[in-house]
């Protein structure tokens, strides 16, 4: 089995009939891929559900937050 590189960077660009993608591992080595649109909807799909929905989402605010910007009575 071949060993585990840590990534460095990836590049994307589109070609025909779907994505190149290329990774480039910290020791320099490249790793070129074409992928369908739908392999790079699964893709992300897959780095979706890896780092949690919630990473969109805003913290809660604290009441002092919630209620900025509100009218104060006179």
């Amino acid at each position: 089995m071949t060993p585990t590189k840590k990534l460095a960077r990836v590049l994307t660009d589109e070609a025909e009939g779907g994505y190149r993608l290329t990774f480039e591992a910290s020791d320099g080595e490249i790793f070129r891929i074409v992928a369908t649109e739908d392999q790079v909807n699964d893709l992300i799909d897959e780095l979706d559900e890896l780092i949690g929905d919630d990473a969109d989402e805003k913290p809660d605010l604290t009441d002092e937050e919630e209620h900025v910007g509100e009218e104060q009575p006179s």
